[in-house]
């Protein structure tokens, strides 16, 4: 569902209390770098976060997932902290200049836990499972002195929509954002923004922004009102696959995140898929979820008598086409990042 006067589009099946538990469980993984081109964008973020910071600034990372971004900034900053519900997947290098907190964000518990005062705040692929954004975002705001900044990421719902990949839709996903719509939300906070990154082709949107008591919002950017066409172009997408897949008698999805959970919705041809793979030796020998398809590691051994290779992992397809016929894989590879194409 979209407002019409905001732009903000919602996803009116998200359970907030079903997610919250998830969150909070031992099944849970966080994605973690294992490929060239993930190393390669958090680099691009933490030299891009870097302009705004110093040797006595003090960084707050909300829901930091395995820790990439606090390994890279930690020894660059004067102390960092973090907050999220799980500790799972955190692997964090020991530091002096760093504590967790256990929990999920919350202004008054955590404005009492701080001793320091917070110079820049991040928060990647958060905003996005928050079923109350603007009140986060009010937070957010809140916690900052003037003229401090924070840095967030998100899907770039236009791209996306833009190539018709039907299966970005998520369960955990409850809002999605266009440009336009975060900066005049955010804007209208009293915050301006001052920078910005494109990542993984434009999939992905960071945008920098500072408090600023003397900012004036005068002017609202322009966003885009979905219509009806949205659900008829994914819809044909997703046939498009299934009649490519309809030739093929073992089947294999790499790809374990997000996009392969959610992919395998689509496919009609249940009975021919036979594995996944994925990089993430965590996942190996697990399920994809509500499935049979056990996760393996992308090695010839486990290629054999595959007949196709669907890639749901749209950020990194290139890399993944450029190892499978490395590693010797000859037959069909399903592409689905900017279209539905054989190779």
């Amino acid at each position: 569902m979209q407002c019409q006067d905001c732009g903000y589009i919602f996803n009116c099946t998200f359970d907030l209390e079903k997610i919250n538990k998830e969150y909070q469980s031992e099944r849970y993984f966080s994605r973690k770098i294992v490929s060239k081109s993930m190393n390669s964008n958090i680099k691009t973020i933490k030299n891009t976060i870097s302009k705004y910071l110093n040797q006595d600034s003090v960084c707050l990372e909300i829901a930091p997932g395995s820790g990439d971004m606090v390994n890279a900034l930690i020894y660059d900053v004067k102390f960092i902290y973090t907050i999220d519900p799980s500790l799972v997947s955190l692997e964090i290098e020991k530091a002096n200049n760093y504590k967790h907190i256990q929990g999920f964000f919350d202004y008054e518990t955590l404005k009492d836990k701080l001793e320091h005062k917070i110079d820049f705040i991040i928060f990647r692929h958060l905003l996005e499972h928050i079923n109350t954004p603007l009140e986060f975002l009010k937070n957010i705001v809140n916690l900052l002195e003037d003229k401090a900044m924070f840095y967030v990421e998100v899907p770039n719902i236009n791209e996306f929509i833009e190539h018709n990949r039907f299966y970005e839709i998520f369960n955990d996903h409850c809002g999605y954002y266009q440009k336009a719509v975060l900066v005049n939300t955010i804007h209208s906070l009293g915050c301006e923004l001052v920078d910005e990154i494109f990542l993984y082709r434009k999939a992905h949107m960071g945008l920098f922004f500072r408090k600023n008591k003397e900012f004036s919002n005068s002017q609202k950017l322009q966003f885009t009102i979905f219509d009806e066409k949205l659900s008829v172009n994914f819809n044909q997408n997703a046939k498009k696959l299934n009649d490519f897949l309809g030739i093929y008698k073992s089947i294999a999805i790499y790809g374990s995140g997000h996009h392969g959970n959610t992919i395998i919705t689509f496919i009609e041809c249940q009975g021919s898929l036979k594995k996944c793979f994925d990089l993430d030796k965590r996942k190996q020998g697990k399920y994809l979820q509500n499935s049979e398809i056990i996760i393996e590691e992308p090695t010839m051994e486990n290629f054999k008598d595959i007949d196709c290779i669907v890639i749901a992992a749209p950020l990194y397809e290139e890399e993944i086409v450029k190892s499978l016929r490395e590693k010797g894989y000859e037959r069909d590879i399903i592409q689905t990042e900017k279209r539905i194409i054989k190779i």
